[in-house]
């Protein structure tokens, strides 16, 4: 395994001090932003370079901080970013703070939002600071400070667009998370990878010369489950990142052919395989039995915890063809979700629990879906464009990546939920990208 231990160091994270605004501004309604349906508008903002205050005189940590901002805000669907072309002021001349600029001069571009702020380095170190501002009332919206090593740069820009998201819309963006999927980039061979959600890390998590599957994060994203075939039979894997370490889950009630992690991470879910029939059994995260969830003669597979860990979801063909059902992890009475579609399976619970998505196939093709998750009307999600599958959802519940033939090869799209705008390819490379699973923020 090639694991980075250090990809999560200890940044220094301060909220700014009152807005440095007058009484009567400061009581003006912000301006929010909601998206709710095909065709709504982006709201335009810009991003100006940062001001050097000593030690980027190359401007190198600027242009990694805007352009990281730039990237993951583009996936958000909330915005549309002016070009640095049509900036009027030189950031290096003005300033960053209230009264140190001209709103005039972005209010002529259109802007509705503005990124300013400055940077400074010494060595290895860096302190930036950061602001948003309502351009239209002339008001800061949020500010952030950030100290750490130059190597964190990249990172800061992803927890403000975090920030910037939760400023303009009430909800904290998911970009300071990572995606894990399947891909063939490597060579012939499927290997499990993870990076973050702009794509600008990538690490290679399993290194073998055979397939490996379904990788899954427990919440605190330090423990990671997959499926591999390298020990010549199907097994599950649980990989420790804090110590390079992994452990092998098996049962002696025959193969294991997959699996999910709970939240907390626990408990497992292993599907397990025994004369043509798979059923679902809890364990504990070293792989010791608690209980026998399903047994059904067919196949109970494709497993997925609730956030709150108490409930399961699971595709079973105990109705005769494969479906959705939910049940208790404790164990008790599965209930049937999806009654529509010839072939449902890769069930996904919503962050909040209320929704499942699901890959569904219909006239031939898979889509993604969503309902309710204790049932009711399914929503499709994607277009029918090529044939998309494995849904997962991001933390803030607003976005689904999945994988798709779209394009010709196959990569992990993003999409979002409320009004189906398929926004970009999350990866890319000369492999077939597969079975994403997008984790839950990273922390301070």
């Amino acid at each position: 395994m090639n694991m980075n231990r250090n990809f999560v160091p200890a940044l220094i994270l301060l909220l700014l001090a009152a807005p440095m605004v007058p009484r009567a501004a400061a009581a003006a309604e912000p301006l929010r932003m909601t998206i709710v349906g095909p065709g709504s508008q982006m709201s335009p903002i810009a991003i100006s370079a940062l001001k050097n205050l000593g030690g980027d005189d190359n401007h190198n940590l600027s242009t990694q901080f805007v352009g990281t901002l730039w990237r993951n805000l583009s996936l958000s669907g909330y915005f549309r970013l002016i070009k640095p072309e049509a900036y009027i002021e030189d950031p290096q001349k003005s300033g960053y703070e209230l009264g140190q600029f001209n709103f005039a001069d972005w209010r002529s571009i259109n802007a509705n939002f503005l990124v300013k702020g400055g940077i400074s380095s010494d060595g290895d170190k860096v302190k930036l600071t950061i602001f948003l501002y309502d351009v239209a009332q002339q008001r800061r919206m949020m500010g952030k400070n950030y100290v750490g090593g130059t190597e964190e740069v990249r990172r800061m820009a992803r927890r403000f667009a975090d920030s910037i998201l939760e400023a303009t819309t009430g909800v904290k963006g998911p970009y300071d998370a990572k995606l894990a999927f399947v891909s063939t980039r490597g060579g012939r061979f499927k290997e499990v990878f993870w990076q973050t959600i702009d794509g600008e890390l990538v690490y290679r998590v399993t290194d073998n010369p055979t397939i490996n599957l379904f990788p899954s994060f427990d919440r605190s994203t330090n423990h990671m489950l997959y499926l591999s075939y390298k020990s010549t039979e199907p097994g599950l894997y649980l990989v420790d990142f804090a110590t390079s370490s992994e452990l092998r889950i098996q049962s002696p009630h025959g193969g294991v052919i997959g699996g999910a992690l709970s939240p907390d991470g626990t408990r497992i879910v292993a599907a397990v395989e025994n004369n043509g029939a798979t059923n679902l059994y809890l364990l504990t995260s070293t792989g010791a039995e608690i209980s026998r969830l399903t047994n059904t003669a067919g196949i109970n597979v494709g497993p997925a915890f609730s956030p709150d860990g108490n409930t399961i979801a699971f595709t079973s063909d105990r109705s005769g063809r494969p479906q959705i059902y939910t049940m208790p992890t404790g164990g008790g009475d599965a209930k049937r979700i999806t009654y529509s579609g010839e072939y449902n399976t890769t069930p996904a619970f919503s962050p909040d629990g209320s929704k499942l998505a699901y890959q569904g196939r219909a006239e031939g093709h898979f889509d993604i879906w969503t309902i309710p998750a204790t049932g009711g009307t399914p929503t499709q999600i994607t277009d029918g464009g090529g044939s998309n599958e494995s849904p997962t959802w991001s933390p803030d519940g607003r976005y689904i990546a999945f994988s798709s033939t779209r394009g010709g090869a196959r990569r992990i799209y993003v999409i979002m939920v409320a009004n189906r705008n398929l926004i970009s390819a999350l990866t890319e490379g000369n492999g077939d990208d597969s079975c994403p699973a997008w984790s839950w923020w990273l922390g301070d």
